[in-house]
């Protein structure tokens, strides 16, 4: 058997070519379209994390500075603090200290703040929407001591994000995709915080600080992003955790930042 001869002006393909064109083209469009769901079904799902974008909130309690920004509030009975974090990409320090010149605030000191809310596993954080308008009244009871426990020397492996995108202003927030915008984050005062993920979810937290609870944001820059490895002690207060490092033992797990994943989306 012959093939059909192609003439390649002619107004009409022969069939024996059309039908190899048409079974080509079908089978590279069957490929393509498998590739496609093959692909998104492996990626990574958005953590829920919520960002209350546009809805101002109202939470009353003790301001405090040490080892974070907070507004530490008795919630049933269950002492939480809430971590308070600048407006758009700036840390708390500038308006917070600001607003405790101006009105004569001392850490302890009851108030109401008013800014927007995100949160994510229970962990609610506050934006100072308002800068230093964002306080609502000041004044009454002073706090009473607070605790810092040290519990113990613990070493673990996580991933060092910044707090305001990964609990809720952006979805993921997290590995290379996100670690220009974190490390932007830190750098202008959000308090590094190592999330620890376990079987695919991430289920710890802690905040980074040095071994006198220093500030040490400017130093771990370069391990934003990536697997890392850390020991440290750890500190906890309220229903939140930190780890005091000498950054000189912080280490990158390679072959995990060999599999990242670099394909994200944010919203």
């Amino acid at each position: 058997m012959k093939d059909d001869f192609y003439i390649g002006w002619s107004d009409e393909t022969p069939k024996s070519y059309a039908a190899k064109a048409t079974f080509f083209f079908v089978f590279v469009l069957i490929s393509m379209i498998s590739i496609a769901v093959i692909y998104v079904k492996n990626q990574r799902g958005y953590i829920d994390s919520t960002y209350e974008y546009g809805v101002l909130q109202e939470f009353s309690g003790f301001l405090v500075k040490d080892p974070i920004w907070g507004l530490r509030i008795d919630e049933g009975g269950e002492i939480k603090t809430i971590p308070l974090v600048g407006f758009g990409k700036m840390g708390p320090e500038s308006t917070l200290s600001k607003m405790m010149e101006t009105h004569e605030l001392k850490e302890g000191t009851m108030v109401t703040l008013r800014g927007m809310v995100f949160h994510y596993q229970g962990k609610y954080w506050m934006e100072l929407t308002e800068k230093e308008n964002s306080l609502v009244s000041a004044g009454g009871r002073t706090m009473l001591t607070r605790e810092i426990k040290m519990v113990g020397y613990r070493k673990l492996e996580g991933e060092i994000v910044d707090p305001k995108c990964f609990f809720g202003v952006m979805n993921p927030a997290v590995k290379a995709v996100h670690r220009s915008c974190a490390i932007r984050c830190i750098s202008a005062g959000m308090p590094p915080v190592l999330a620890i993920r376990e079987n695919g979810y991430f289920v710890d937290y802690y905040f980074l600080h040095g071994k006198d609870m220093e500030d040490i944001s400017s130093t771990i820059l370069p391990y934003v992003g990536l697997p890392i490895e850390v020991s440290g002690g750890v500190a906890m207060y309220d229903d939140w955790k930190s780890l005091t490092i000498d950054t000189s033992d912080l280490k990158v797990v390679l072959n995990k930042a060999l599999n990242t994943n670099p394909v994200a989306f944010c919203n």
